[in-house]
């Protein structure tokens, strides 16, 4: 016989706390040699989150189990834009998958405590467990259904998708959002209550992004704006290039330091190039996660210029932002919801309108003005981003909201609004 949510707070009270952790992505992955360098590092922060408020972690990560150049990316995201076929025959794949490794993770696992799983295309493995009586938390990263086909075209079948995303937010038992636009979103498309969604923002492993264990790869001399994720066109590093151009006239000379690679990594280098920036930018290409801290370190400012997605809003939470913070590191930012919580919170930094041409060039002004204050700015951003913007504080506050959640189910089916935790 099934359990009620109530056994939430059972069983996160018992003295010995197992909690599953799943991901069913093929390309979200642990290895090293993970191509999806974002989602490898969100994976292990709540993982190792979990394992450092004493929890004992057993996980069931498809991607660490595939063979290994679906990880790397030799199948990327453009082949699949390119051809229906190969997009029709990648989600068949992922359904089969899918439906097989609930099953093996079950049988693997068998019970536990609690179940954390991060949602993928066709990937919700919890149902499993959650027949068991366990209790499922599901985290959601965007709406993928709109994503997948609108603002990355990787996925053929959408219709499909629509309905089993649909299925896994109502079936879980909490629904985890990174942003509060994003929970808006899901809920205004899905119908999913609001009363059983948490806003819980991306958090950041203060432990490995610790600028006194880090060697700074310094490229240039000069103040030096630096940037590290996939090189995808929302990123809007072009509209980077075309305001350090321009400020140029006015004295004001930055140089960029570009950490990742993408399907606008040879656009934009050819863009700088055109711009007569050749000298004062650099494309580092990727690099070994290990060595990603090194790399922030000798940065002066980290960029996040995130532009709105498909569905109309930012709703992404991008692990940049707190990477650089926990670098010590001012940012200069699209003032979307996560970088706003930020800098209200006391994090250093610059924020511009959304590809505004003019906003941003006033935020670099901005910046430059105050290159004398970056470092002391910086160490306060970090002592801020350890006590409030950690994974641990991140699931200390989950693990509350759950327990908010399960003692307001008996509210006469009263509607709550998504609680923003960040």
């Amino acid at each position: 016989m099934m359990k009620s949510l109530p056994s939430i707070q059972k069983n996160m009270e018992t003295s010995f706390k197992k909690v599953a952790y799943l991901s069913g992505a093929p390309r979200v992955s642990t290895r090293p040699e993970a191509g999806a360098a974002g989602p490898r590092s969100h994976v292990l922060g709540v993982m190792n989150a979990f394992y450092r408020l004493g929890w004992d972690v057993q996980s069931f990560i498809v991607g660490d189990r595939v063979p290994l150049d679906w990880v790397r990316g030799e199948i990327s995201a453009s082949e699949l834009r390119q051809s229906q076929f190969k997009r029709v025959g990648a989600d068949l794949m992922r359904i089969g998958m899918g439906w097989l490794n609930s099953r093996k993770s079950w049988n693997e696992i068998g019970p536990v405590n609690l179940v954390y799983e991060r949602y993928g295309a066709f990937q919700a493995l919890g149902w499993r467990f959650k027949r068991q009586g366990i209790p499922w938390i599901l985290e959601t990263n965007a709406l993928l259904s709109l994503e997948s086909t609108k603002d990355r075209s990787t996925v053929a079948l959408g219709a499909l998708l629509r309905r089993h995303e649909r299925w896994a937010y109502h079936k879980c038992d909490v629904l985890v959002c990174i942003s509060q636009p994003l929970a808006e979103l899901i809920s205004r498309e899905t119908g999913v209550s609001s009363e059983k969604i948490i806003v819980l923002p991306n958090g950041v492993d203060v432990f490995r992004l610790d600028p006194e264990k880090a060697r700074p790869v310094r490229i240039f001399d000069g103040p030096t704006i630096g940037f590290v994720g996939q090189l995808e066109g929302w990123q809007r590093l072009d509209l980077l290039l075309d305001a350090m151009v321009h400020l140029r006239e006015e004295g004001v000379y930055y140089s960029l330091v570009v950490v990742g690679e993408g399907e606008m990594q040879v656009a934009w280098k050819q863009h700088a190039d055109s711009l007569g920036l050749s000298e004062s930018v650099y494309f580092v290409g990727a690099v070994p996660w290990d060595d990603v801290p090194s790399y922030i370190a000798g940065f002066d400012l980290g960029y996040a210029g995130a532009m709105p997605l498909a569905a109309g809003s930012m709703y992404l939470s991008p692990l940049k932002l707190y990477e650089y913070a926990a670098m010590g590191k001012p940012v200069v930012t699209a003032a979307y919801a996560d970088a706003l919580h930020l800098v209200r919170d006391g994090v250093a930094g610059y924020l511009f309108e959304p590809g505004g041409s003019d906003s941003i060039k006033e935020a670099l002004r901005a910046a430059w003005a105050e290159r004398d204050r970056w470092k002391a700015m910086g160490q306060r951003t970090r002592a801020i981003v350890v006590e409030k913007h950690s994974w641990e504080a991140r699931l200390q506050v989950l693990l509350s909201e759950v327990q908010r959640i399960q003692k307001e189910k008996g509210n006469n089916g009263k509607n709550h609004p998504a609680r923003n935790t960040g």
